[in-house]
């Protein structure tokens, strides 16, 4: 489940595309971000209306009387503190990244960002060669343990996948 400082930057960042609706919210949601996180009505409503509160979103003029849809849409206040947040973890002091807060921003962060996604993709880096060398240490630990063989077929592959995300963002980094 998302949590509600998640939900409200995942929230956010689809409305700085374009006006929704809870429902076209929430759709998009389930077709882009299903893998990484999953958000039901009941706490995309709820978010909604305390984005409304602090006046990050309001919402467009229903045109149509008919009909009880609402249409959110991004501030200028909302806009700005999205923009603040997306870039918050590039900060000089900030020295690594987990990995939700890595991939959402990553998906919000488009060819305009290009110095932001770097130094996003740098930091991801850095967290990533913390991580493996961790995971070689633990792998240094039970190699000579057959009775550990399935955890280190685990340590293996959690160190293959890690290394592979650094060489593909190193990659991105280098690209112009």
């Amino acid at each position: 489940m998302a949590r509600s400082n998640t939900l409200q930057y995942i929230i956010l960042g689809l409305l700085t595309r374009q006006p929704m609706t809870g429902y076209d919210i929430k759709q998009t949601f389930d077709k882009e971000k299903a893998e990484f996180w999953s958000a039901p009505f009941s706490q995309i409503y709820p978010e909604l209306n305390r984005l409304l509160k602090e006046q990050l979103i309001s919402l467009v003029e229903n045109t149509d009387e008919s009909s009880r849809k609402k249409t959110y849409q991004i501030t200028a206040k909302g806009h700005d503190y999205f923009h603040d947040w997306l870039c918050l973890p590039l900060a000089p002091t900030t020295i690594e990244i987990n990995n939700d807060d890595f991939i959402l921003r990553l998906h919000f962060l488009g060819v305009p960002h290009k110095k932001e996604l770097n130094q996003l993709l740098e930091l991801r880096c850095r967290t990533l060669n913390v991580e493996i060398a961790q995971l070689e240490l633990e792998l240094a630990e039970v190699v000579n343990h057959p009775e550990q063989f399935g955890r280190e077929l685990i340590i293996e592959k959690e160190l293959a996948n890690k290394k592979a995300d650094v060489k593909l963002w190193k990659k991105e980094i280098k690209r112009k």
